[in-house]
């Protein structure tokens, strides 16, 4: 640890009472001009606003992992009483406070839930054994309990942890830190059962036919990587505007950037075991995840996440120069996040479109029973076409541009650092190895 006088600054760079109100009014003007535009593009596509529902459900899931992964890193943090951590801290706290906001922008998912997810129809869950058995679990009313405990949760502790902290800024108590550590614990767990839970109900639950127990593992692994992308991002921007001069140095970018990295590697590691699994398996019920984004442009993309999400950021980030190079780490921060964004697309917007009848029906080469003909890939290449993608582009413009706007509304008016942490003075002077 280093022996230098560490200086906070100015009240005016430590608040941002200036710049959050016109953050909020831009972003959150922008977002809901790209969700109208989106949502008339998807009226005028006639499809029953499927390929909105769509990427809408893609855009939400994005945001949420964010906010989940948010959470999950404030928990971590005083769980494992870490000391670095506390400089971004209050832009984590903010981050996971989304979740009223994100419980709102699941109501067009609600309403539409019988055009994404094949298991609302009893019709369908009554078409074979392996349907049949999970309709105790994939039926509305239970999903709609599972939701609502989710955000009842998530509200609860994401509120909890940052109100303490808020008040601790106050009146300086130290008793909150230690409650807050002693409560870490239970509520990591809590934490990371709904992360692995919501794989379950928003991914695997699109095709109710497919079986793959690595599936949360891997949704989970993609959260922790949008955490690690966001928070440089975000405090390079806010410094950028002379916001925590010299309080977010080099030395905490070079944290993110390790964490970024390791997580980059980990979501290769469990996106290679599972595809090895089922691979290995050769499991109908497994295997068809895989096959349908094995059909032309999915084949594409399937390969550009292998070398955009992990091989490139690999080279990138694996030097500590380029970890510790602010403007390096943001590019690779950028970068690490679209690919993100990607792998959600990847995972969701085929998935809504096996299930449409034109693949469910399709006719099958008698001498390979895993390619399929025609009409039936044209099914499923549906989000790849150009209007499909304009959607997809607003959707997330939308809900990620008033996810932004609702996050700097919570950061206005309140400090940036939580001043009277006693493990902020060793937070500031962290020197990293």
């Amino acid at each position: 640890m280093s022996d230098k006088t560490i200086t906070l600054g100015t009240r005016d760079q430590i608040y941002m009472e200036q710049l959050a109100p016109r953050v909020m009014m831009l972003a959150g003007s922008i977002g809901v001009i790209a969700l109208i535009l989106a949502a008339l593009i998807g009226l005028a596509v006639h499809d029953n606003m499927k390929q909105f529902l769509c990427s809408y459900l893609t855009a939400w899931v994005f945001c949420f992992a964010i906010a989940i992964s948010g959470l999950w890193f404030v928990l971590a943090h005083h769980l494992f009483k870490a000391a670095w951590s506390n400089v971004v801290r209050r832009i984590a706290e903010a981050l996971s406070a989304n979740f009223v906001l994100l419980a709102i922008l699941f109501i067009p998912i609600l309403i539409g839930m019988r055009e994404i997810f094949p298991w609302t129809s009893h019709a369908y869950m009554q078409s074979g054994p392996e349907l049949r058995h999970k309709e105790l679990f994939l039926n509305t009313p239970f999903f709609l309990l599972r939701m609502g405990a989710y955000f009842a949760a998530l509200i609860g502790i994401s509120f909890y942890y940052r109100r303490m902290s808020l008040e601790q800024d106050q009146d300086g108590q130290v008793w909150r830190l230690v409650r807050l550590q002693k409560n870490a614990g239970w509520c990591f767990l809590i934490v990371c059962w709904i992360m692995n839970l919501a794989a379950t109900d928003l991914i695997m639950g699109l095709q109710p036919k497919w079986l793959s127990y690595a599936e949360p593992l891997y949704f989970a692994t993609g959260c922790a990587v949008t955490i690690f992308a966001v928070l440089p991002i975000f405090a390079m921007l806010l410094q950028n505007r002379g916001y925590l001069p010299g309080l977010i140095t080099k030395e905490h970018y070079h944290d993110m950037g390790k964490w970024l990295f390791a997580f980059v590697m980990f979501w290769a590691y469990i996106a290679f075991a599972q595809y090895l699994l089922i691979w290995y398996g050769n499991v109908p019920k497994e295997t068809a995840f895989y096959l349908f984004r094995q059909l032309g442009p999915w084949a594409a993309i399937s390969i550009a996440l292998i070398v955009g999400h992990f091989l490139i950021p690999f080279i990138g980030l694996i030097s500590r120069w380029g970890k510790r190079r602010t403007s390096t780490l943001l590019f690779w921060a950028i970068w690490v996040l679209a690919f993100q964004y990607l792998d959600f697309f990847w995972q969701i917007q085929p998935a809504v479109y096996v299930q449409s009848a034109k693949v469910q029906n399709a006719a099958l080469a008698g001498l390979d029973p895993y390619k399929l003909l025609g009409s039936a890939e044209n099914a499923v290449w549906l989000p790849l076409h150009p209007i499909s993608l304009i959607i997809s582009l607003l959707c997330l413009v939308g809900v990620g541009g008033i996810f932004v706007a609702h996050t700097f509304y919570l950061l206005a008016n309140k400090s940036l650092l939580p001043l009277r942490d006693p493990r902020l003075p060793e937070a500031l002077a962290v020197e990293s190895l």
